[in-house]
């Protein structure tokens, strides 16, 4: 197969949706000769900053001379952006010859009924197939959705495990509660693994430490295949559809838990150009900017901590304080509070979610008190989108909508109704083109005291960050 043929082959599989489970990816990778079980790994969850915590450990890694595979979902540029060696995606060449792998025996279990992967499954596989191949010497594996269920929950054991920030999102999955989707992030968690947290709030913190603590338990559980399948009209349903395994016995314990500590943390400075601070007895700077990004930050520091515990078992050297402090001072991540221009200062967030709409909240009210704030926003119509414009109107002295090319994309005439009802001024926009020249006239009117911020989901970030990038080099 080609890579075209490839893609259209992967945009038919969507059709499928997202199932929930680990029977046909642990079949498929089996067929592959288990290309995961091959190279240590870092294997991170959460709902919030998987992402930016693992760009900080994979530049420290490179830094460090390793050779790092990064596998991610979903992507802000391109399809090939999923899989990454030392931050170059793989060529379109490459992955036409890693799917068609993958393909061919995906087709074979289709034929002879021995399960049907999704498409998230049919990557995965190719990612730990990719890396194995090209021989990387670790690699960086983020969860799509969850942990214990999700697609890349396939080791027998990794050797790290880290929990990023835990809140509400995807709970027709996950769950109501904090403790239940806690507890599907931690499920990821294997016997003899080693454990890192993000400095959580009060109450997962709570339940990350019980967990902890609990350690050599056994406990039993039968596990529900749940499928979610998308209709017509973009929204994700779920159905119960099998058993997958009943009453399974599952025994942890963990080598080592690290966390990251607020208690330990002194902040030196802040603003637009990122953030420098004091940890365990180091001081850092990072450019990513806003305040969550030290938490990620010392989150990965944790992890590099306890990469040192076992990288000579397998025959790799320790990271120095110095390199860490280096590959930190390094770290790029786009779409995360990433400033685009000056003047007009132009913003771009992927803030897709309540705790990160929060979080944005309170980085307008730290950067941009008394400005006027044009925003550019797109929502998916299964995220709790008036959440996001309770908090977020009262700061909108005009806002442009858009609908993203998702097929989860809420229309963007709807969105701009909810915006005026709530007192905002609000139009629709065709594209995120015109989105942006409309943005950018509206900011020279106003003058120096406009900020513009584009955010409300990373479906269509990666595409302002391109355009706004194309109009300044023309």
């Amino acid at each position: 197969m080609n890579y075209n043929e490839v893609v259209a082959y992967i945009e038919e599989r969507n059709k499928m949706g997202s199932v929930l489970g680990l029977q046909n990816i642990i079949n498929l990778l089996g067929r592959l000769g288990n290309p995961e079980k091959k190279i240590p790994a870092f294997h991170i969850a959460g709902t919030n900053g998987k992402g930016s915590i693992m760009a900080y450990v994979e530049t420290v890694l490179i830094r460090a001379g390793l050779k790092v595979g990064r596998y991610i979902s979903p992507t802000i540029y391109e399809y090939r952006e999923r899989w990454q060696i030392n931050k170059e995606y793989i060529s379109a060449e490459e992955c036409s010859s890693i799917m068609t792998d993958v393909i061919n025996e995906t087709n074979k279990m289709d034929e002879e009924n021995a399960g049907s992967p999704t498409s998230f499954e049919i990557e995965t596989a190719a990612a730990f197939h990719y890396f194995a191949k090209n021989k990387c010497d670790v690699i960086l594996i983020e969860c799509g959705m969850g942990g214990r269920l999700d697609a890349t929950n396939v080791f027998g054991s990794t050797p790290i495990d880290v929990i990023a920030s835990i809140s509400f999102d995807h709970m027709q999955f996950l769950g109501n509660t904090l403790e239940s989707i806690a507890n599907e992030k931690l499920g990821i968690v294997k016997d003899g693994d080693i454990l890192v947290s993000y400095p959580q709030n009060e109450e997962v913190e709570k339940i990350i430490d019980d967990f902890a603590r609990n350690t050599g338990r056994t406990e039993t559980r039968t596990e529900i295949r749940k499928e979610a399948r998308t209709e017509k009209t973009g929204k994700e349903t779920e159905k119960e559809t099998e058993k997958e395994s009943v009453e399974e016995e599952k025994s942890v314990s963990l080598k080592k838990y690290y966390k990251a500590d607020r208690s330990a943390l002194k902040v030196i400075s802040q603003d637009l150009k990122g953030s420098a601070f004091y940890y365990k007895g180091d001081n850092y700077s990072i450019s990513l900017v806003g305040s969550v990004q030290i938490m990620n930050a010392i989150t990965a520091i944790e992890a590099i901590n306890a990469f040192n515990q076992i990288a000579k078992s397998y025959g790799l050297k320790k990271i120095d304080r110095e390199t860490v402090i280096e590959g930190l001072k390094d770290t790029k991540w786009d779409g995360r509070f990433t400033v685009l221009g000056e003047k007009p200062l132009f913003i771009a967030d992927g803030a897709h979610n309540e705790e990160a709409w929060i979080r944005l909240a309170a980085d307008i009210n730290k950067y941009f008190t008394n400005r006027k704030l044009i925003f550019i926003i797109g929502v998916l119509k299964d995220k709790e989108y008036d959440k996001m414009l309770n908090l977020l109107t009262k700061y909108m002295y005009h806002a442009i909508t858009i609908t993203s090319s998702s097929i989860r994309a809420l229309d963007g005439k709807y969105l701009a109704e909810l915006i005026n009802e709530r007192g905002v001024s609000a139009e629709f926009i065709g594209s995120e083109e015109e989105a942006v020249d409309k943005a950018e006239s509206l900011a020279k009117e106003v003058g120096d005291d406009s900020v513009i911020i584009a955010c409300g989901s990373l479906s269509f970030i990666g595409d302002i960050i391109r355009i706004k990038k194309e109009k300044d080099n023309e």
